[in-house]
């Protein structure tokens, strides 16, 4: 089940607050915070947390080819495939996909970790991440599709 919620944080403008949209990603507990969608930065970027609950996997090999992603994570560890291979990112380390570049994410320690995610230019995914948890089979493919991800299937996951 996917829903959301908003939570208020504060602006560094006086007596303005922003909201937090969060994105719950089906029953096992990992969230998305829409920390600064495209129309709040011009288009320049768009900016989301990851809270990968403990039995979250993550995203098979795949690219965009219209925005590229970058990851910082910020707790936990999370594996991460750049089209060569996988490595292990720790708090503090950070990867950058280019438009066009296969990636992937896997968490396979039963520990919960926490990524920000930069996507540039801009995209909305927030009907993206708020579809994924109630889309199946032929709904999924077209999710995907219409939100410019493509799973390369030569890779191993």
């Amino acid at each position: 089940m996917t829903d959301t919620e908003s939570i208020a944080r504060y602006s560094k403008e006086p007596g303005r607050a922003q909201q937090t949209r969060t994105i719950r990603l089906g029953a096992g507990g990992s969230t998305i915070e829409v920390l600064a969608g495209p129309a709040e930065t011009g288009g320049m970027v768009s900016i989301y947390r990851w809270r990968m609950s403990p039995s979250s996997r993550g995203p098979a090999p795949h690219f965009h080819t219209t925005f590229s992603e970058t990851f910082i994570v910020e707790e936990g560890e999370v594996d991460y495939f750049d089209g060569q291979a996988w490595r292990t990112l720790r708090p503090g380390d950070t990867v950058h996909a280019l438009a066009g570049d296969v990636h992937a994410l896997r968490k396979e320690r039963a520990e919960p970790a926490t990524l920000l995610m930069a996507l540039s230019p801009g995209v909305p995914r927030e009907e993206y991440f708020a579809q994924l948890a109630t889309a199946n089979g032929r709904e999924l493919s077209r999710l995907h599709e219409a939100h410019d991800n493509h799973f390369a299937d030569e890779y191993e996951r």
